[in-house]
């Protein structure tokens, strides 16, 4: 679709708003293409700060994965002898659970804790049918449990917090809120456990009335994109296969600094390409099991072809099917290269925070964020892309 392509370009080239008329512009949408549409579209609109008209959109696509759990048949068929690109693109796992990832942080950016919890539930849904290949996606996990949190649903903040501690190999980082809530649920011993953790690193809140808190979704840098990738067997054989391109990447790391000092953040980031990678590598058996039918219905074709028709139409046949011999390469390509949560402790009042970010494939930027004002023991989001 050469309109979602530039569509991608505005994004990426500073101009969202432009990006956003070019979708809003398209009226017909190609079945196939029905979903990348929406997935580019929510993201868009969530850049350009409208949460609740990519909430919109992005329900669709989450209605619309719904429905692609029935497989066209006649679709399947016709890409043993063509190309993936005439099905339905329905994502990959990893983008099926960022659909349910953003659409947690566009209800918590409008205070809809209650459906952002629905959402949370959605992914958790996710994880469990694919735990593997999503298993690294830290960020959404802190997501489902602060949504689990915020609402004081304590069992399940506690056991999200209590994995993604795990997962992390960090007992430190999440020893507050794990102390906090297993007291909440008269787990003692568990508490004891955490606050002699706590102790290693003393508590640093800020003094003032109870604290609350101030949250920050960071979308950093530029998603990978699949690119294709091919084994040919001469004369005429040639399996092809979608990859998502590597950049090198040190991490990310984000160091605060407030007008009441320097504030010790939770930071928990998720490296979008690593998480997209572990996600196409786990349908590789099933993509090569189906070129390895589409190579075999091919070659039968071609040699019907020749048996009826000669030896030269045989042999252009083959060339034919060898040229149009192309991977999918459709995929999600709005996604940031890195998402971070930041939650930092703020005393009761008004605020001026300035969050120096690196790595996350954006080198090294300060981030002034103004005016941020903490009700006491409430919390307040941001999302912020660069």
């Amino acid at each position: 679709m050469t309109k979602l392509r530039d569509a991608r370009h505005e994004f990426y080239g500073g101009h969202p708003e432009k990006a956003a008329e070019i979708l809003n512009e398209l009226k017909e949408i190609p079945k196939r293409d029905r979903l990348l549409f929406l997935m580019e579209k929510g993201v868009v609109l969530h850049r350009l700060g409208l949460y609740k008209e990519s909430i919109n959109t992005l329900l669709q696509a989450s209605l619309l994965m719904a429905e692609q759990e029935v497989i066209s048949i006649s679709q399947q068929a016709g890409s043993l002898v063509t190309t993936e690109w005439i099905t339905e693109y329905k994502g990959e796992y990893s983008e099926r659970l960022w659909i349910h990832t953003y659409l947690m942080m566009d209800y918590l950016l409008v205070n809809k804790f209650e459906d952002a919890l629905v959402e949370a539930k959605q992914a958790l849904k996710l994880l469990g049918e694919h735990p593997d290949p999503l298993e690294s996606d830290y960020f959404t996990r802190a997501l489902i449990a602060l949504c689990f949190d915020i609402l004081d649903e304590h069992n399940g903040a506690y056991i999200e917090y209590k994995k993604l501690a795990e997962l992390l190999d960090d007992e430190e980082l999440l020893a507050k809120d794990l102390h906090s809530l297993a007291r909440k649920l008269g787990l003692d011993d568990d508490a004891e456990e955490f606050r002699k953790v706590m102790m290693k690193k003393p508590d640093r809140l800020p003094s003032g009335g109870q604290p609350g808190e101030a949250v920050f979704f960071l979308e950093l840098g530029k998603a990978p994109v699949k690119i294709p990738g091919n084994i040919v067997l001469p004369p005429s054989i040639r399996f092809s296969f979608p990859r998502y391109d590597r950049s090198s990447d040190n991490g990310v790391s984000v160091k605060v600094s407030t007008d009441a000092g320097i504030a010790p953040p939770i930071t928990i980031a998720t490296d979008v390409g690593e998480v997209a990678r572990a996600s196409l590598k786990a349908r590789a058996a099933k993509i090569m099991a189906k070129e390895t039918a589409r190579v075999a219905a091919k070659e039968a074709l071609a040699r019907s072809v020749e048996e009826s028709s000669g030896e030269l139409a045989g042999a252009v046949t083959r060339i034919f099917l060898f040229i149009t011999e192309e991977p999918d390469t459709r995929s999600w390509h709005t996604l940031p290269k890195s998402l971070v949560l930041v939650r930092l402790p703020l005393a009761p009042g008004e605020h001026t925070i300035d969050l120096e970010v690196s790595g996350g494939g954006i080198g090294v930027e300060s981030i002034l964020i103004p005016e941020i004002y903490i009700k006491p023991g409430t919390r307040v989001f941001r999302a912020i892309r660069r």
